[in-house]
């Protein structure tokens, strides 16, 4: 095993901007109704290969290339589509596992954005990549491609915490911890948990939505910095448990993201480590009655609709076997809580 120095390990902490993002800015939204959850109506009719999109809003091609991100963890870049829509083009990993699990969130009553997958796409002008030029096989041609979109009309109002906001102590805001850690998305920090903003013509006021956004570090194995956690992977995601037991009413699960190993030494970057601790002690204390509460509502999602899911987002028939079966097994471990 190669050796890591600690510099390598404290290259992958986060840098001081991405911790400038720590105002909580529910207090610009004065009047505005916030919003956790909607009730999906009968889950068993949601169609899951768009998800919270559709093929009217899905992005039509040719594209252009209007600039690369070099924000995240993931490469990025922006292009406009036929329509003069804008789009965040994400590479990578998470660019498959991201577009299923916006559709899983969505598909019980939680709010996501839209993600569309392509295995392969071809981009006009698209320059040499500073990140993610592996997966550019041909000029002009990317593979692996998840398209989010940048609509008109919705205002991004900063940031939520998991531990402080309207939802506080209800099955709701549990119900939607309990699906981060079955889809053992290891990245559910504050800075990826915001607040949009629309108008509702029914209401006639504003409506704030509590959305988690950037799911891409899912549907692998679960771990803190220096541990060996990782996206995308069924082999490790088939290694990992999921609820361990009960005590004290409330459930146990197989989910750690603290640092680890060389990842400790994050302790030098305070604000990353203490966040990081933060982060994952969010994530216990869930009541049987909320996890067995959202367990009901995915128990309802038939196979077919899961596998559509995964087809959405290009994986092979054997790979979405299972997955299916992996997310079966371990909703039915909260159904018998």
């Amino acid at each position: 095993m190669k050796s890591i120095s600690i510099l390598s390990i404290l290259l992958l902490v986060p840098s001081q901007p991405g911790f400038a993002q720590k105002t909580d800015k529910e207090n610009i939204t004065p009047g505005a109704t916030p919003v956790l959850w909607q009730h999906p109506g009968d889950v068993r009719s949601r169609h899951l290969f768009y998800g919270p999109g559709s093929a009217r809003l899905a992005p039509v091609p040719p594209f252009k290339f209007i600039e690369e991100d070099k924000s995240g963890e993931s490469p990025k870049f922006k292009v406009s589509d036929r329509r003069g829509a804008r789009w965040s083009v994400k590479l990578g990993p998470e660019a498959q596992a991201e577009t299923v699990s916006t559709r899983l969130v969505w598909a019980v009553g939680y709010f996501a954005e839209e993600a569309y997958y392509f295995d392969r796409v071809r981009v006009e002008n698209l320059p040499r990549l500073s990140r993610g030029q592996q997966y550019v096989k041909r000029p002009g041609v990317v593979y692996g491609a998840r398209f989010e979109p940048r609509r008109e009309g919705v205002q991004k109002a900063g940031t939520w915490d998991w531990n402080k906001n309207p939802f506080t102590g209800t099955k709701e805001l549990s119900g939607l911890k309990v699906i981060m850690i079955l889809l053992n998305n290891y990245d559910a920090r504050k800075e990826n948990n915001q607040i949009h903003v629309s108008g509702d013509t029914k209401a006639k006021r504003p409506v704030a939505r509590y959305v988690v956004t950037d799911l891409g570090a899912s549907l692998g194995r679960a771990g803190g910095l220096g541990g060996k956690r990782s996206k995308n992977d069924l082999e490790d995601f088939l290694s990992t448990g999921f609820v361990m037991g009960v005590e004290g009413g409330a459930v146990e699960f197989d989910y750690d993201t603290r640092p680890t190993g060389l990842g400790v030494v994050s302790i030098l970057y305070p604000p990353y480590y203490l966040g990081e601790v933060k982060k994952e002690k969010s994530m216990r204390g869930i009541p049987v009655e909320h996890a067995r509460w959202v367990g009901s509502l995915l128990l309802r999602l038939s196979d077919n609709q899961l596998r559509e899911a995964f087809r959405a987002a290009g994986y092979d028939n054997k790979i979405v076997k299972g997955y299916v079966l992996a997310i079966r097994q371990r909703v039915g471990q909260l159904a018998r809580l």
